[in-house]
């Protein structure tokens, strides 16, 4: 009994730590690039009116869904963008708001 504990204890536990220390873009970055990735579609005219948040984690992938919110004159749009693990930022798509 006390051999079979040693063995998870010495070889599976640093195996498991491993296994768990994927690569993984911290929340802040995901916003940052989702605004980024948001505010290239309208140029210099298009400002943040509200923070971003990230929606959901993907668990298979460790993909962020976050939604960025940009405001352009008048009008009030929320992008969401797919943000991977290196931190790159994908479009999903994008709605305007109180119309």
């Amino acid at each position: 009994m006390k051999l079979s504990r040693l063995f998870l204890m010495v070889f599976l536990l640093p195996y498991s730590v491993f296994l768990g220390a994927e690569p993984v873009c911290s929340d802040r970055d995901a916003i940052s690039a989702s605004n980024d990735k948001a505010l290239s579609y309208f140029g210099k005219q298009g400002e943040i009116f509200h923070v971003a948040r990230v929606l959901k984690v993907h668990h298979p992938s460790r993909h962020k869904e976050v939604a960025s919110y940009v405001k352009v004159k008048a009008k009030r749009y929320s992008i969401f963008t797919l943000v991977d693990v290196d931190c790159n930022a994908r479009f999903i798509k994008r709605t305007r708001q109180n119309d």
